[in-house]
């Protein structure tokens, strides 16, 4: 690859069930993550290793749970987007079907929004995105109490007690509903609170203990497991709690 930009210090955004990246790129060590990804190149290829094969691409996305490392020398769009949802288990669908193909031919450039991207993926369904099924009280109720925990210790048992079910129910619902289960939400959830709090102004220290780490040790091992990065990264970026839109 040619000559190295900074790395890793463009914009991250969030949204619900979303975190975007707009900036130059850089190297992640092998790693998987619960959310479904989507990456696209502004200008030269980037290569993703999968396993043992070694791709070559301008677009391509990588579904949930997949090990994979990354490396790009030019910026790019990068979107990762929890495979729950109409959105996200449509895009985790195609994910699994298009996994290791160069998707440049097929997204246009600057086409990094998850529902436009189902549309250029899936010309000929007549509704790719389909609508979201209400999520039950229970559920909301569950994820309200993660929410509310994140700086402790979220148990299923609390949560399901809370909403007025058993936890073996609770454990069926919520990974019907959400896409993954209980447990592996929260660590999600912990992760997405550390982008937060150091986005507001937390260092990496008080973002972990925040977060319910508990330490930044422990904070870097479980980001590095799922980014392939530090968690210092997020030191150099440009933070929002909102969507940004792609440059």
């Amino acid at each position: 690859m040619g000559t190295r930009s900074p790395q890793w210090v463009g914009q991250l955004g969030l949204a619900p069930g979303t975190v975007f990246y707009s900036g130059p790129g850089g190297r992640a060590e092998p790693h998987h993550h619960l959310a479904v990804q989507l990456v696209r190149t502004h200008t030269n290829p980037f290569v993703v290793t999968l396993g043992q094969q070694r791709i070559e691409a301008g677009a391509a996305l990588i579904p949930s749970g997949v090990r994979h490392s990354f490396e790009s020398d030019s910026p790019i769009d990068l979107v990762l987007v929890e495979p729950e949802g109409a959105v996200g288990s449509r895009l985790q669908e195609l994910a699994v079907r298009l996994n290791g193909q160069d998707l440049s031919g097929r997204i246009p450039a600057g086409s990094v929004d998850p529902a436009r991207v189902i549309e250029c993926l899936s010309p000929d369904d007549p509704d790719p995105v389909r609508t979201p099924a209400t999520r039950s009280p229970a559920v909301g109720a569950a994820v309200e109490y993660i929410e509310h925990t994140l700086d402790g210790r979220p148990k299923l048992e609390e949560a399901a007690a809370n909403a007025h079910i058993s936890s073996s129910r609770l454990t069926h619902l919520f990974t019907a509903e959400i896409g993954i289960p209980f447990r592996s939400y929260v660590l999600w959830a912990r992760l997405r609170r550390v982008v937060l709090l150091v986005g507001e102004g937390d260092n990496l220290t008080r973002a972990a203990h925040g977060a319910g780490f508990s330490d930044s040790a422990h904070l870097s091992r479980v980001f590095r497991g799922h980014f392939g990065l530090s968690p210092s990264a997020l030191l150099q970026m440009e933070l929002s709690g909102d969507w940004l839109s792609p440059a």
